[in-house]
């Protein structure tokens, strides 16, 4: 009597074909990201931009506080680019060291305000009950002050026309570099940790808002439920399953605090309170420039471009972000 074998069923193509290499899905990843999300991209190249103007800004431009006393309000031309302001001073080799500024600010705020608003929002989203009752009226508190009028007071007690370096309280140990020793890129962040600090406390409490809300809907999900029968600590589901289930949403609203993190310097800097010892260009816009913009627009043009093609292209790149990384708007643009 013969028997009858019974092979398996054949695998779906899909299923036999090897993975791509990480660097080839990554490429293809950022290719599709170009192709549908034109402006998306267009932020992206402005961050990156700006972040590499900063680092090679001494290779790039001169001193950028040489004074040419022969060559003041000159329009731009071969020899100075973007022109000079009313000491003589060349605007584009200011804007280029401002991106240093720019650079340290934006990324130092969005990583503070990040930190901030997941130990205040997860922490108050997944306790809830008194505890979040408690937290969310002292962030009421915090919010109800004026933005400017905290930012001001802040950076006023804090004292950022000092050269003492970290949150101006001294440098303490003799560790990092001197604020006042060079122009590189890393000699910039002890100017610009106590616009940081004030900018970062202002920002979180809105932000805390946000991912609290992304934390209760998380906690709400079957999965959380399952991990706290089977004996999970609270520590553990917070960094196994709510943090990583709310990256999406905090990537996002990194990338759209990095826009208002530049407004608020460059406010500030305008004000004449922000990074006051290093070209910014907030900085640029004040003074004697309101004065004489209406005869020599080039000195309030390019610092004011600057700004607005930095806070533009990373809204843009918030909103790509948010389309591509946010499953309820996927496909819906």
């Amino acid at each position: 009597m013969a028997t009858s074998t019974i092979s398996a069923p054949a695998l779906p193509e899909f299923y036999l074909r090897p993975e791509r290499p990480f660097m080839s899905r990554a490429l293809r990843a950022i290719g599709s990201f170009i192709v549908h999300k034109p402006l998306g991209a267009f932020g992206g190249f402005i961050l990156i931009l700006v972040i590499a103007v900063g680092v090679l800004s001494p290779m790039i431009a001169g001193d950028p506080n040489t004074v040419h006393l022969s060559d003041t309000l000159v329009r731009p031309n071969s020899t100075y680019w973007f022109g000079t302001d009313y000491n003589g001073r060349d605007v584009f080799d200011r804007i280029v060291f401002g991106c240093q500024v720019t650079a340290m600010v934006g990324l130092g705020t969005v990583i503070l305000v990040t930190v901030l608003s997941l130990l205040v929002g997860v922490t108050s989203g997944y306790f809830s009950g008194k505890f979040d009752f408690t937290v969310q009226r002292l962030v009421d508190i915090w919010l109800s002050f004026p933005a400017i009028f905290l930012i001001l007071t802040l950076v006023a007690v804090l004292k950022t026309s000092s050269n003492n370096g970290f949150f101006g309280l001294g440098r303490g140990p003799e560790i990092g570099p001197n604020p006042v020793d060079g122009d590189w890129f890393w000699y910039t962040f002890p100017r610009t940790t106590i616009v940081i600090l004030a900018l970062g406390v202002v920002l979180a409490g809105g932000a805390s808002r946000v991912v609290r809300s992304a934390t209760l809907q998380t906690r709400a999900a079957p999965y959380i439920e399952a991990a706290q029968v089977l004996g999970a600590t609270n520590t553990r589901i917070i960094f196994r399953h709510i943090i990583p289930n709310i990256m999406p949403i905090l990537i996002v609203l990194a990338t759209l605090q990095l826009g208002t993190a530049i407004l608020a310097e460059a406010t500030i800097s305008f004000l004449g309170i922000g990074v006051t010892n290093f070209p910014t260009w907030g900085q640029m816009l004040s003074g004697k420039t309101r004065e004489l913009a209406a005869d020599h627009m080039h000195i309030a043009l390019f610092p004011g471009l600057a700004i607005f093609l930095a806070v533009f292209g990373f809204n843009m790149l918030g909103d790509a972000l948010r389309d591509v990384l946010d499953p309820r708007l996927r496909g819906s643009r």
